[in-house]
């Protein structure tokens, strides 16, 4: 079995990062509520997601006014 050298320096390299994110909280917490949605069919199509994208805009925009 051959090793490319460069994409073992390549594999080596991405270690820190890997490790970083596997200690980012709030990136567990977003990946739990994806799978947890899932698990629900909480997940939208494209025209779907940009529905409900321009609602909560809305909703937020509506709540900016005094």
């Amino acid at each position: 079995m051959s090793v490319n050298r460069e994409e073992l320096k390549q594999l080596i390299d991405q270690i820190p990062e890997q490790d970083a994110l596997a200690e980012d909280a709030d990136l567990i917490r977003q990946v739990e509520q994806s799978r947890e949605d899932r698990e629900n069919q909480r997940i939208y199509g494209k025209e779907a997601g940009l529905d409900y994208l321009r609602n909560k805009v809305k909703e937020f925009e509506h709540g900016q006014d005094i």
